[in-house]
């Protein structure tokens, strides 16, 4: 007797189950087409209602591009429309914008499309002057004073072309952190041509604009990120300034696309005007342009000719105007406190916190490059004698501090020197350490008045220092102390 072989007879049963069983699938249950896809999403779009599952189906017929350019458009067209009906604006944009990009050839639909998009939008005749500044106060919900911010608008000149020069300047006092940020911008349509920005903890970033493109480069990059875009293009470090030319009115609405250098990326910004509010804030009380933005900003812009920002929220800090002032390039800044004056040389910014008490202030001092750490500390003369009797003495105990916190404190070979500061003597020392493996090199000044005593400081990259020490000179020499 034969024995048939169990296992082929296994198998055989098996793959006739499977056969059995494929013929008794749903058609849908095989590879869908891209034009199936696409009717799918259509109706759980516009009959069902289900624009997330409409959106999930559409993103699969763009990824299967390759086999159906046509359809692959009408699925991404359909997913900014699918991101209006959800009220999501900026994404909705960004959704129009790939069809206008990637489909050109599709011109119905990238027609379609950029009727969807915001169109550029109308920039109303500069408000400001010529070396114009607004200065601001940042605080916490809590009224603590954390950091100044400084825009400045000038005119410029670049290979021979009008410009306008936009300036900001950022100090926050918690940590210590500086940023500084230039933008130049053509004089008649303001469309930016370069820009740099940098950082103490974020770093550097630079971008170049031309012809509907965008280079940017990152300081810890080798290669730059090349951006480009259909639309109209604008800095965010001139952000603020384009705010201020935007023809608002109640309801108001547009969607500015903003290259982040720092993020190497394109944003669209969606924002809106709901209402007119009246605020006062240390310059005086103003009708305001309530400004917000998709990205959890608003902006109180005046309602009159100078269309001033007034105040600011974002990220849990409000900053309110606390001065309004035109500065050329020349203008030295005149810095007076209770214990003591100073003349800062141009370009060169103060920030003391109005919150600290009287005899215990610090005032942060900013370069024009934001890159040094300079502060005047000054306080009560009889505190600081109660523990030293001599202003050399008070310095040689701060310097021993500093030896115990910092194992690469290397004091300079001339060590302790006196030097004139203002009409009174007072004592110097420089010394070197390591900071994240960067070489860094401090000056340390401190001087007694008649009743009050102050510590200068000045700290910057080792390589950068020494050229920054003149300008430290003249804050010395004009600094007089109370």
């Amino acid at each position: 007797m034969r024995f048939c072989n169990l296992t082929l007879l296994r198998t055989g049963v098996a793959l006739m189950l499977v056969a059995v069983c494929t013929l008794l699938l749903p058609p849908n249950a095989t590879a869908q087409s891209p034009s199936e896809l696409l009717e799918k999403g259509i109706y759980a779009e516009e009959t069902v209602g289900d624009l997330a599952e409409a959106i999930r189906v559409y993103q699969q017929v763009v990824t299967a591009a390759n086999e159906s350019r046509t359809a692959a458009a009408q699925a991404q067209y359909r997913i900014g429309l699918c991101y209006e009906k959800q009220g999501k604006s900026a994404e909705a944009a960004k959704a129009f914008q790939v069809v206008v990009d990637e489909y050109p050839t599709e011109t119905d639909l990238v027609a379609q499309a950029k009727a969807h998009l915001p169109s550029e939008p109308e920039l109303l005749p500069v408000p400001w002057g010529d070396g114009d500044e607004l200065v601001f106060e940042m605080k916490l919900q809590t009224g603590l004073g954390v950091g100044m911010q400084v825009y400045r608008v000038a005119k410029s000149k670049m290979d021979g072309r009008d410009v306008w020069e936009c300036q900001n300047w950022q100090i926050v006092t918690i940590n210590g952190q500086r940023g500084k940020s230039r933008v130049v911008a053509d004089a008649e349509t303001f469309a930016p041509i370069e820009s740099t920005w940098m950082h103490t903890m974020l770093g550097k970033a630079s971008a170049k604009y031309q012809d509907n493109q965008v280079t940017v480069q990152l300081a810890n990059k080798d290669e730059p990120v090349v951006l480009k875009s259909s639309e109209p293009m604008f800095d965010n470090e001139q952000a603020a300034e384009v705010f201020r030319r935007l023809p608002l009115k109640e309801n108001y609405e547009t969607t500015l696309h903003v290259i982040s250098s720092l993020g190497a990326t394109e944003v669209p910004i969606a924002l809106s005007v709901p209402k007119m509010e009246t605020i006062e804030v240390p310059v005086g009380k103003f009708e305001c342009f309530v400004v917000k933005l998709e990205i959890g900003q608003t902006f109180w812009i005046s309602n009159d000719e100078h269309r001033y920002i007034v105040r600011f929220q974002a990220g849990g800090v409000t900053a309110d105007l606390t001065e309004v002032r035109n500065l050329q390039e020349a203008t030295r800044t005149s810095v007076e406190r209770k214990r003591f004056t100073a003349e800062l040389p141009p370009n060169w910014f103060a920030y003391t916190p109005e919150d600290l008490g009287d005899d215990n202030k610090s005032t942060q001092i900013i370069d024009p490059n934001a890159t040094m750490d300079a502060r005047i500390e000054a306080g009560p003369l009889n505190e600081i004698r109660s523990k030293h009797k001599t202003v050399r003495e008070w310095l040689e105990t701060s310097l021993g501090e500093y030896r115990k916190r910092i194992s690469s404190f290397e004091l300079s070979d001339e060590g302790i020197q006196t030097i004139q500061v203002g009409d009174r003597e007072g004592v110097v020392a420089v010394f070197e350490y390591f900071e994240n493996n960067k070489p860094k090199k401090a000056r340390r000044v401190a001087v007694f008045g008649d009743d009050s005593a102050v510590n200068v400081r000045f700290t910057a990259d080792k390589d950068i220092f020494d050229a920054l020490q003149p300008s430290c000179d003249e804050i010395l020499a004009s600094l007089d102390v109370k």
